[in-house]
């Protein structure tokens, strides 16, 4: 962010012509430091006046346009501003938004997470939701992961070397890495694990197309001779959602392709109980093998000190944020950012703007049924007016307008096919219906209450719709039954979710083969896919990406609604904050102070 904008807040807020609620509103996505947030909010002082009307979300911007030769970085971890004096003073008002990073860290004691329902698995191979990711991430680890500004650190991988021509890659895993059976981590089963996620992953199916073969040339060291270059080739094994995380070779055997029966790994926790509904239990895994070097992202030394993590199933919001402001929670999955005013002023909760945390999206199924005529799905995009659908599930000043696949805060955003985007144009979806042949067949609508933000986009796009000469029928399940249907080209026509923060685009869940629901397919996508993948000189992969972003507002695969940006809600009692969000936050470095 520009420093003359962090002054134009400061002013305002000192000048009494901003409030508390909308100094939150106007910094995310700014990339601001937690002191500068925590400075604007202290100079608004300790009262809101309720009938003030809220930011319109038009002060919400990147602070300019990305280095595009740097690496791509997060809305949270980014901003240059230096703390100022005033910062420093101020920065440790227990109601701003860095209460509870501050204090010695101290082992001991549980951690509650309010989920929205229940996770479909706990097999992070099988699926790309995000709820699976905040579990299990605590219990696996991949060979990669990624530092706080994205760039490609080592996990269970001790090195990584690419020969001249691209066409060997050789891993050395770190030794002495146990998992929770207390077996140690060799080659085995890296090998294991990355051909079972291969065979499951839209994303492993494209790096093990790209390989001849995996070799264990000892116990730590893997050899991937590849039949051409492979750019991605640590982006596609570091930690994402349905990542490669490593099994033991003995576990995917008992199970092949299928869901795992015994949930091992080799993470700072591991897994202990689970009752469906009721909660998930995790314990510190005494003999973890830590990383080296200090905390970094999702890398570095974890802390560990909490002695158990539990995740529990809450699906309605309203008992997540009762939950929270009763102390029965400490850090809530999904709070719908306009419902932060609710938690404002209670000394007991936290609530910690995170930026962009991804983009809200209708997804198209490309593969059954009527939205096969692309005619109709161009008519779908034109019909939408996406500013009230994200008013009505944001709420204001918690969303960006903004037509890139990839988000600002990366070094990959385009406006390549904007004038496509945010048509609101009814007639000119009447003309493209009318043209496909369109004859009032509904459309099924699939969305869920348990992401309240979901529902109400697909109530006001129903609306939309509707007054554009659709017939819509609305389908609503519990997340868990989604995710399920989804998979299920005969089921649906469009359903509703939300693409997380990706460092680079290879890791989009429609740009991994063919294979994610909505079954983006076509041969000048899978041709553009393999040139991205394939390169890794940075402007040239730029180049592709910018006509894979044309291709995705010619052939609508989704309708992209905006960019979200969210706020974390959690306890007081919960310290070290909850660092960086988009990939889902790690719990290893919180600890408790009663």
């Amino acid at each position: 962010m520009a420093k003359h904008t962090y002054e134009e807040l400061l002013h305002a807020a000192q000048a009494g012509l901003i409030s508390r609620r909308q100094m939150l509103q106007r910094t995310l996505g700014l990339g601001l430091s937690a002191p500068a947030i925590a400075a604007l909010l202290a100079a608004c002082g300790g009262d809101d006046d309720d009938d003030e009307e809220s930011d319109d979300g038009d002060e919400d911007s990147s602070g300019g346009e990305a280095d595009p030769t740097a690496t791509p970085e997060a809305a949270t971890d980014g901003g240059d501003d230096e703390p100022t004096e005033a910062m420093d003073e101020d920065a440790d008002d227990e109601d701003d938004a860095t209460a509870g990073v501050a204090g010695e860290p101290t082992r001991g004691g549980a951690l509650r997470v309010a989920l929205i329902g229940e996770p479909p698995t706990l097999d992070i191979h099988q699926t790309t939701a995000t709820i699976v990711s905040l579990v299990t991430w605590h219990i696996y680890e991949p060979l990669f992961t990624w530092d706080e500004t994205f760039q490609i650190l080592p996990m269970l991988a001790e090195s990584h070397e690419v020969s001249a021509d691209g066409l060997t890659n050789t891993v050395v895993l770190r030794q002495g890495v146990l998992f929770h059976n207390g077996e140690e981590l060799t080659a085995d089963d890296v090998i294991a694990s990355i051909e079972r996620w291969g065979e499951i992953s839209g994303l492993g199916q494209n790096l093990l197309e790209a390989t001849d073969s995996i070799t264990a040339v000892d116990d730590y060291t893997i050899e991937f001779a590849m039949n051409r270059p492979f750019g991605a080739f640590l982006t596609v094994l570091a930690r994402q959602n349905q990542g490669c995380a490593i099994f033991p070779k003995e576990a995917i055997d008992a199970v092949g392709v299928d869901p795992l029966e015994e949930f091992i790994g080799t993470g700072p926790y591991m897994f202990v109980e689970r009752q469906a509904d009721r909660f998930i239990r995790l314990a510190r895994y005494d003999d973890y093998s830590p990383q080296t070097g200090e905390p970094n992202g999702y890398g570095g030394a974890f802390g560990q000190y909490l002695d158990e993590i539990e995740f529990v199933p809450v699906p309605d919001e309203a008992a997540r944020i009762a939950g929270l402001q009763a102390g029965d929670y400490d850090y809530l999955e999904s709070i719908s950012p306009d419902q932060s005013s609710t938690l404002e002023g209670d000394a007991n909760v936290v609530i910690q703007p995170t930026g962009a945390t991804g983009w809200e999206t209708f997804v198209l199924n490309t593969s059954q049924g009527i939205m096969t005529d692309v005619r109709l799905r161009q008519a779908i995009l034109a019909a939408i007016d996406p500013e009230p659908i994200l008013v009505g599930g944001q709420g204001e000043g918690f969303y960006r307008i903004d037509p890139g696949v990839m988000v600002q805060e990366t070094a990959w955003h385009s406006t390549v096919g904007e004038e496509l985007y945010a048509q609101a144009d009814p007639e000119r979806a009447r003309e493209l219906a009318e043209e496909a042949g369109y004859d009032g067949t509904p459309i099924r609508f699939m969305t869920t209450q348990e992401y309240r933000d979901m529902f109400n986009q697909a109530v006001v796009a129903q609306q939309q719709l509707e007054a554009a000469g659709f017939t819509v029928e609305q389908i609503v399940h519990d997340w868990a039954t989604l995710v399920e249907n989804r998979s299920d080209e005969t089921y649906w026509d469009i359903f509703t979710t939300g693409i997380t923060f990706r460092p680079d685009p290879v890791m989009l869940p429609f740009m991994q083969g063919c294979g994610w629901p909505g079954w983006w397919c076509s041969d000048k996508k899978n041709e553009l896919t393999e040139q991205l993948q394939g390169e890794s000189d940075f402007e040239a992969r730029k180049a592709v990406w910018d006509d894979i972003q044309a291709l995705f507002y010619e052939e609508v695969p989704h309708v992209k609604l905006g960019d979200a940006l969210g706020v974390a809600a959690f306890a007081a009692r919960m310290q070290g904050g909850v660092g960086i969000l988009q990939l889902a936050p790690g719990l290893w470095y919180n600890w408790i102070e009663e």
